[in-house]
């Protein structure tokens, strides 16, 4: 059977199923699969929340849930100094689930905290590659290099400047992926496909704004 054919019967599949909350696996990773708590209004999210709470989401997140549309929290590898390399298994699982929501015509949202954004990033870029559009939200969540890459201003710009981008960054100085979010946030603050946003708030606190993002309360 096509591969185009197997990921819309898997898509299809998964927002069936998705009448109540549940634990799903997509390749080898776990996934919260949620469906809209309000109304389905075509949106499709995929959540990223960082080290403790992105490797124990079908844990910690069972009460998640986006107000318009279905969220799907892909679970991680608890062993924090290996999380970018689990992340890349995270985006090769999902990606063809991804992928198959945009082909389908809904309304793709990924929002990265802390180190979910290079998963959020990493699955951005490979739809916009693809020629779709969507929106990305990265609350802290600004990588530094990784394999070869640097993701500084003249990465997002070369890669999505087709997308709707949100850059929130705390005032936290105890975390590098706050300070390296400001810099990167405060360099494209000028940029027509970027808003950016800094708050007085630790870290920790940007929780509730991707809270806050998948109720539709979130005004930048």
């Amino acid at each position: 059977m096509p591969r185009k054919i197997l990921l819309i019967i898997l898509s299809t599949a998964l927002l069936a199923a998705s009448c109540c909350a549940e634990v799903i696996r997509i390749g080898g990773t776990p996934c919260l699969l949620q469906p809209a708590s309000r109304e389905d209004r075509g949106r499709r999210y995929a959540l990223f929340v960082g080290s403790g709470d992105y490797f124990q989401a079908t844990r910690n997140c069972a009460d998640l849930s986006a107000a318009y549309g279905t969220l799907l929290i892909p679970e991680g590898d608890g062993r924090l100094e290996l999380c970018s390399r689990a992340s890349d298994q995270v985006i090769a699982d999902i990606k063809g689930t991804i992928l198959s929501w945009a082909e389908e015509g809904s309304e793709v949202i990924l929002v990265g905290y802390s180190a979910g954004g290079y998963p959020a990033t990493a699955l951005a870029i490979y739809l916009a590659q693809a020629g779709y559009t969507g929106r990305l939200y990265l609350l802290d969540g600004i990588y530094g290099d990784y394999r070869g890459i640097t993701y500084n201003a003249a990465y997002y710009r070369a890669n999505l400047d087709a997308w709707d981008v949100t850059m929130i960054a705390s005032s936290s100085t105890s975390h590098n992926i706050a300070e390296r979010s400001r810099a990167v946030g405060e360099a494209m603050a000028e940029d027509d496909f970027i808003t950016y946003r800094q708050y007085d708030a630790t870290h920790e606190d940007l929780k509730d704004i991707y809270v806050r993002i998948l109720n539709d309360e979130y005004t930048p």
